[in-house]
């Protein structure tokens, strides 16, 4: 247990090293691949990754220390958890730092080997992750490989130990699917369409800041971004008027020049999102330049409910805004979507509250805030359903990559005869009278 304990910290303190120590290779890699600015790709990838490396390093041996669960004369039992052997690990594009080295670290610390698959549209940094690794690990702790969606499925093909993968719900199937018939354990962090709930009272300038932050962050391609609003029909205008004024404020009267305001990831899912553009009315942005990968924080009004926009994950910088003004048929239509991995709620009427927050089924449920719960290393992170199963940060992740080892040791000095047969009337009396010592 010690020379488990001492090598999974030892590479979680090899890996924050490699981290600290190529920074700034890292915020241009970033930048390079999806047009992060370098406080945006500090803050969400680099600092979130550094914060669970030094929460695992401070707790993972508390986390580790094997539990007494039966301590009784004559017998003990405790649970002792084990890393699983060897980790897959695939890492999608959008956050190419974080997803990959985050889960890695989670993997290490519970004392697992692992091999990395980052994602192939994001080449600059899964480039500069795999050089890293390999001259800061040995192939037996740490290995990468770069590829695309063949690379994938030859490594889906071979026998893990466990499988941990982010990405989208297609590829999940596939992946759930191929774990299931192998018969590995996996987790799967999926997406899912969050939705954002806002009540008359609640609009004003700090609930449009949060919204817009949230939304247009990574250029809207974060899986926890607020997918679209439902707010109460009388404060629609009074919120429109906010989030413009908003989005003036924090990315310039031309969102084009700002350094803060990153690019869509490729030409594929930038034409996916300008396809969407006609799903609803435009009512600010939706303009585009082609060339940089570049669409305007756009907000759309009156959506058809029935279009990609409403029934696919954006994943991009375009926020559809629904109306409501009946808290029952609210509840009704996001009762009737997937599951997904978080809802908003930007409200002041408690019983609202806390019918969101009971009655929906949702990962996580979020007041008054988005985005900040995912970087928090004390919570534990992951979807339900549709957007995903498995947790994972902090403690999460070192039970995420365990599993648990029941020892349990019996003395041979006593051996109580009434349990063994032949059974006489009289023992089921004696049974049930002595049932709490047993076995």
């Amino acid at each position: 247990m010690a020379d488990r304990l001492e090598r999974s910290r030892s590479a979680l303190l090899k890996l924050k090293r490699m981290i600290v120590e190529n920074e700034q290779d890292f915020i241009d890699a970033l930048h390079s691949d999806l047009g992060k600015s370098p406080v945006e790709a500090y803050a969400s990838e680099i600092a979130l990754t550094l914060n669970e490396i030094d929460y695992l390093l401070k707790n993972h041996r508390r986390f580790l220390k094997n539990r007494r669960a039966i301590c009784r004369p004559g017998t003990t039992a405790i649970v002792s958890r084990r890393p699983y052997g060897s980790v897959l690990i695939m890492s999608p594009w959008n956050y190419p730092f974080q997803l990959a080295l985050l889960p890695l670290a989670g993997a290490l610390a519970a004392g697992n080997s692992c091999f990395l698959k980052p994602s192939e549209l994001a080449p600059a940094t899964s480039g500069l992750i795999s050089r890293l690794v390999a001259d800061v690990f040995s192939p037996d702790d740490v290995c990468v490989v770069e590829g695309d969606g063949s690379v994938a499925a030859e490594l889906l093909s071979q026998n893990w130990d466990f499988i941990f993968f982010t990405g989208s719900e297609r590829v999940g199937s596939i992946i759930a699917e191929q774990a299931a018939r192998l018969r590995i354990p996996c987790i799967l962090e999926l997406g899912g369409k969050c939705p954002c709930i806002v009540d008359a009272e609640s609009v004003n300038e700090v609930t449009a800041r949060r919204i817009i932050w949230g939304k247009f962050f990574n250029a809207g391609q974060t899986c926890v971004a607020p997918d679209h609003l439902y707010v109460e029909a009388s404060a629609l205008p009074a919120l429109l008027e906010e989030l413009k004024n908003q989005l003036r404020l924090l990315y310039g009267p031309d969102h084009l020049l700002s350094d803060d305001y990153g690019r869509i990831i490729g030409r594929k899912h930038f034409d996916r999102l300008l396809s969407m553009l006609s799903d609803g009315t435009v009512y600010l942005g939706g303009s585009y330049q082609t060339d940089q990968l570049y669409i305007e924080p756009t907000i759309i009004t009156e959506p058809d409910l029935n279009s990609a926009l409403m029934q696919e994950e954006i994943f991009g910088p375009l926020l559809p805004i629904i109306t409501w003004s009946d808290q029952d048929q609210l509840m009704h239509d996001l009762q009737s979507r997937p599951a997904p991995l978080v809802v908003y709620a930007f409200c002041r009427d408690k019983h609202l509250i806390n019918r969101l927050q009971d009655e929906l089924i949702s990962g996580a449920f979020c007041l008054n805030n988005v985005l900040e719960h995912v970087a928090r290393a004390e919570l534990p992170f992951g979807g339900v359903g549709n957007s995903g199963y498995g947790r994972y940060h902090g403690k999460a992740s070192i039970d995420a990559f365990t599993w648990q080892k029941t020892i349990y040791k019996k003395s041979q000095s006593f051996d109580l005869r009434l349990k063994y047969p032949p059974y006489e009337n009289k023992h089921l009396k004696m049974v049930r009278i002595i049932r709490r010592w047993l076995p």
